[in-house]
């Protein structure tokens, strides 16, 4: 009996110890190595033969005013039933637009202000509870006034904040082609919900800057060693950071000497929305404003090759639409 009972002991033990482990030893480890087993929002390869994944709703309206604006958004939205179909009351929604610069709206070098307005009211307006942030390349104090997204925000009644350095943690890439390890904004990583909203732009080094590149303002670190490999760190950003809405500004896009040295010359009023849930479609379908063929674009052409998106706009699905 007592030999029983101590080998009854004895497992009892040893099974303790295992369902210890299991519970302690990922949070430990967690800790210890910087987050390798916590799973954020890194997501799944998007995959261009899913329907709901490659849909592309393209709007066009009669001019760039508010009123139109939202006219635009509201119909656009619609066609996925509504943001208050998206948004469930309590979630935690980012909206990262363009704010990279201290310019103004008429230069296109920062999202439309009013667009980012009423994206944002009809977040809160379905119970989101809303933050609008970037990692600046000029002064973020400036940028964010200047570019009328601070005070968007305001009268949309949502929060915009300033970036924290201390809240980037390091995120490994699925599959990466060039960083294997990414420095992410935790903000981004941990919402609920996620609206990318670059504008459509002109740039001197990726030749274009659309949703995919417009992650590099979540992306902490030296910002110049990414230009190293450009192209494949663009198509990593899109595979370490999952967004669940793309409203792409081309209302206004700059045609040359982007990211913001464009001239009024440079600057043309195409009174556009593109809104999908694949970015590297949305950007496709976007440089069409620029390029014969989205595959003259690196790293469209890498992100087809890794089966993110289609890019060839014959086979898109793609609802046209007028306000």
């Amino acid at each position: 009996m007592k030999h029983k009972e101590h080998l009854s002991r004895k497992s009892f033990l040893i099974k303790a110890a295992v369902v210890a482990g299991g519970i302690f030893a990922p949070s430990f480890l967690n800790k210890f190595f910087n987050n390798p087993l916590k799973k954020y929002r890194n997501p799944v390869l998007l995959n261009a033969a899913q329907p709901a994944d490659g849909r592309l709703v393209v709007i066009t309206g009669p001019d760039i005013k508010k009123q139109t604006i939202e006219k635009m958004a509201m119909k656009a939205l619609d066609q996925f039933g509504g943001m208050k179909s998206l948004i469930r009351k309590g979630m935690n929604v980012v909206i990262k637009p363009n704010i990279a610069w201290n310019s103004p709206p008429e230069n296109a070098a920062n999202t439309n202000p009013d667009l980012v307005e009423i994206v944002a009211r009809f977040c809160k307006e379905a119970g989101g509870r809303v933050t609008i942030f970037d990692r600046t390349c000029s002064s973020a104090r400036l940028s964010y006034k200047r570019s009328g997204i601070e005070d968007a925000a305001k009268r949309a009644g949502v929060n915009i904040e300033f970036i924290d350095e201390r809240k980037f943690i390091n995120v490994k890439v699925p599959n990466a082609l060039n960083s294997e390890i990414l420095s992410i904004y935790k903000p981004i990583l941990d919402a609920d919900f996620v609206i990318n909203m670059p504008i459509a732009k002109h740039h001197s080094s990726s030749r274009l800057t659309i949703s995919m590149k417009n992650l590099l303002g979540v992306i902490g670190g030296n910002r110049g060693s990414l230009h190293w490999n450009l192209h494949e760190n663009i198509v990593d950003f899109t595979k370490a950071i999952k967004c669940d809405l793309i409203i792409c500004d081309c209302l206004r896009i700059l045609t040359n000497h982007g990211p913001n040295s464009g001239t009024p010359e440079d600057v043309k009023e195409t009174r556009t929305l593109i809104i999908g849930r694949n970015p590297v479609t949305v950007d496709a379908y976007a440089s069409t404003f620029f390029v014969k063929s989205p595959s003259e674009i690196k790293y469209l052409a890498l992100a087809y090759r890794e089966k993110m998106g289609e890019i060839n706009p014959g086979k898109m699905n793609i609802l046209k639409l007028t306000v």
